[in-house]
């Protein structure tokens, strides 16, 4: 795990400003302490903070192949690495390293821009080739690791956090007002927004080509070319059965290639069904030899830990828990606050900070369950759906006599799951458009309170305008879905997933120099899921 950060003058001029490389390099270091490197020419600088996983001694970064006319900079991990390795080997290719970068670099040789479409991994890639004067940005394709990038005239600059992209002067931090507005709906800022005007980030499963004074930016992967089509036949016994089957492969296939590494490695665990399927895949792969991890709250409706520590008795883990008291709550939010460069609203980041920073003494690699409810329908808005289904198939009269009366008087408590608040949100939004009535069961405020928390003097669009779902409808216009619950799963995995989750979870544990991975993440687990009837899921 790294942190990459570098400026190109697309029209292949002089930088100005080149000695600004080193300074949005240091300011990544948290991403990777135990080496820097950097790559300079008259039009272009790349930069590299590395974590060491895999090939401690020769495996620095920045990498190139034989010819030296590929250079490369990169942040995550290339699980087949080793299966590409063998590849390029029997096609005459040249390795002076053992890491898994090293593979991008030549397999770039082979396809070009395509070499992207066979990595199976997390991973921000900058890459320069010079022969070609052609400079490529990737992301991995459920968007693990975290790209943003400023663009004026001929002047590109990139980074895996604002924070680096700060550093130059060019960089102004204006905020988006558009942006906020959206952020205060979902609680995120959807791609490719960010808070500021001027940063975009580039989406996941999408590369960046700059050739020839020119910038495109296109998909080489699209999870709506893997769902289950509309009118497909229902799922009987006898395919549930090889469902099953296959699924518990491709988990087991996915947790092995996450198990690869050259320093400790362990699994957060909080007791739930996707945490403790990787306990017990570990188990099984490496027996006696599992570390878990996990939070603990003093709050009983907030408290995951006796299940987490259950499933470590069944499994044998070695288990390690941490106290999240209010001093460290307090002071993980005063850091987290100076350290995430844009606001994100899900608490749990603190938690996840907690359990990164305990973990880190022991571990430098775990595995996380993220993924898991976006692919298989682990969250109570998806059991709204199906009883939106239902509440609207009852006549008018007593959806409008009977339930918006009981509206009015259902509480709002103040606990972990305050189902008063739940029910009156559910009943005011249940008739609009499924997509739009999930957000907004999913989301922070809804558009009619938006309107109550935004002044009149607010410079952006109405916070009840089209601009708010304007994320949600473009993502959605090129996808065709079996059922509302597959429309809903797509939906949350192209942005709550990306936008939200995978940046919790990058940011908490890159503070702390610490790598997670996410098996569910596998993509070859995420087109098999889309492709399981929504019955089942």
């Amino acid at each position: 795990m790294c942190g990459i950060c570098g400026f190109f003058n697309l029209s292949l001029e002089p930088l100005a400003h080149p000695e600004i490389l080193d300074k949005m390099s240091a300011s990544l270091a948290h991403r990777g302490p135990d080496s820097h490197g950097k790559f300079e020419l008259p039009h272009l600088a790349l930069g590299i903070r590395r974590l060491s996983i895999i090939d401690l001694e020769t495996g620095d970064q920045p990498l190139a192949n034989e010819a030296a006319d590929v250079t490369l900079v990169f942040n995550g991990e290339i699980y087949n690495y080793r299966e590409l390795r063998e590849r390029l080997l029997e096609h005459g290719h040249l390795f002076r390293t053992r890491s898994d970068g090293d593979v991008i670099a030549h397999l770039y040789e082979e396809l070009a821009p395509d070499f992207v479409r066979e990595l199976n991994g997390m991973f921000a890639i900058a890459l320069w080739d010079h022969r070609a004067r052609r400079l490529v940005l990737a992301r991995d394709r459920a968007g693990e690791k975290p790209l943003y990038y400023w663009r004026r005239g001929d002047l590109l600059i990139f980074a895996s956090e604002i924070k680096a992209l700060f550093e130059h002067p060019a960089i102004g931090r204006d905020l988006d007002p558009e942006a906020v507005a959206q952020y205060f709906f979902y609680g995120y800022f959807p791609t490719p927004r960010s808070a500021f005007t001027e940063i975009k980030k580039l989406p996941a499963a999408c590369r960046m080509v700059v050739e020839k004074g020119e910038v495109r930016i296109e998909p080489y992967w699209r999870l709506a070319d893997h769902l289950r089509p509309p009118g497909a036949p229902k799922a009987g016994k006898r395919e549930e059965r090889a469902l099953i089957s296959q699924l518990r492969e491709r988990l087991r296939e996915a947790a092995v290639s996450r198990l690869v590494s050259d320093v400790p490695l362990g699994v957060f665990l909080s007791g739930g069904v996707d945490s403790s399927t990787l306990v017990a895949l570990m188990s099984e792969l490496t027996p006696g030899n599992v570390n878990s991890f996990s939070v603990a709250f003093a709050d009983a409706s907030f408290n995951e830990e006796p299940f987490a520590a259950s499933v470590a008795r069944h499994f044998r883990t070695r288990h390690h828990v941490v106290e999240a008291d209010e001093k460290s709550r307090l002071e993980s939010f005063q850091f987290l606050v100076g350290h995430l460069d844009e606001p994100i609203a899900d608490p749990a980041v603190i938690p996840t900070y907690l359990v990164s920073r305990f973990a880190r003494s022991e571990i430098k690699v775990a595995l996380s369950g993220e993924g898991s409810d976006e692919l298989f329908g682990g969250y109570p808005t998806y059991l709204g759906a199906r009883l939106a289904e239902s509440y609207l198939r009852l006549p008018r009269f007593v959806r409008r006599q009977f339930f918006e009366r009981l509206k009015r008087f259902l509480p709002v408590s103040a606990g972990a799951a305050p189902l008063g608040m739940f029910f009156r949100r559910f009943l005011t939004h249940v008739e609009r458009h499924p997509a739009e009535r999930h957000q907004i069961w999913f989301g922070m405020f809804s558009p009619s309170e938006l309107d109550q928390l935004f002044s009149p003097e607010w410079k952006g669009p109405s916070p009840a305008s089209s601009a708010l779902f304007g994320p949600l409808e473009k993502i959605l216009e090129s996808a065709r879905f079996e059922e509302t619950l597959s429309e809903m799963l797509y939906l949350d995995f192209r942005m709550y997933l990306e936008d939200n989750l995978l940046v919790k979870i990058d940011r908490a544990s890159m503070a702390c120099s610490l790598e997670l991975r996410t098996p569910f993440l596998d993509h070859r687990l995420v087109e098999f899921a889309a492709q399981i009837p929504g019955s089942l899921k």
